[in-house]
């Protein structure tokens, strides 16, 4: 493990240093609660299914690594959030699991395409759904969620103990900054490309033993197609398709 944590190192070493500025543009974005995201996962994670089983949701939002309806594809991901209203969805091309946190409600569905072509619901029946109670001391403990895991972990970065260790410019006009984390358990690297400031895409890469010592990881390439303060309204409420009927 010693030799991954090194090679890691020298990567992001490998040219000269200068101060860090342009991702802090968007660490201000998130802190504002005002913003839309959406990205492309380019490698979303190796995932272990059970074909009778698929979950749904996770920790604090959604999840997708115990879906086979999303095994090896690029996945779609949005999320915006106004305040206390937040929307995240991900997947690809007709089927996408969503999560709305509204009012202090949770409701998780999936948006697909029937066999006509045209779009439905599903929340506990078709064209229905009924809200959980958001459970704050989770997203607290787990942190945001942002769709899919790795792409969480990227996001929550901006906000945590990463450091800054590197910067510089590549072949094609873009510049990137590095960001390093590690204990006695993990190393974690991410870097941020930019075009000019604008955030174009994130590498992310993190190693560590199991609890059986072995050596594990995972990496991960995402195309940022925005990052903006502007909020989606609309989709900040329930779609037309869909019912609520949370006893209250």
């Amino acid at each position: 493990m010693k030799k991954i944590f090194l090679l890691l190192l020298i990567f992001l070493m490998a040219t000269s240093t200068v101060n860090a500025a342009k991702i802090d543009a968007y660490k201000e974005i998130l802190a504002t609660t005002r913003y839309t995201i959406r990205y492309n996962n380019l490698t979303p994670a190796q995932r272990v299914t059970n074909r009778d089983v698929a979950e749904l949701y996770g920790k604090s939002g959604l999840i997708v690594e115990g879906n086979d309806f999303f095994l090896n594809r690029p996945l779609n991901g949005l999320i915006t959030e106004n305040g206390e209203n937040r929307y995240e969805e991900i997947g690809y091309s007709d089927f996408y699991q969503c999560r709305l946190l509204r009012g202090g409600e949770n409701f998780i569905f999936t948006r697909y395409k029937n066999k006509k072509g045209a779009v439905e619901y599903f929340g506990n029946k078709i064209g229905k759904v009924e809200a959980n109670t958001r459970n704050y001391l989770s997203e607290l403990m787990a942190g945001e969620s942002f769709g899919d895991n790795n792409f969480t972990e990227m996001m929550n970065a901006m906000k945590s103990n990463y450091k800054f260790i590197n910067s510089g410019n590549i072949e094609g006009g873009l510049s990137f900054e590095d960001f390093l984390a590690q204990d006695d358990k993990k190393i974690s690297a991410i870097r941020y490309y930019f075009n000019g400031d604008i955030l174009v895409k994130i590498s992310f890469a993190s190693y560590g033993r199991n609890s059986g010592g072995e050596v594990t990881g995972s990496k991960c390439i995402v195309k940022i197609l925005e990052f903006t303060n502007s909020p989606t309204e609309n989709l900040l409420k329930l779609p037309a398709g869909l019912q609520d009927v949370t006893k209250r």
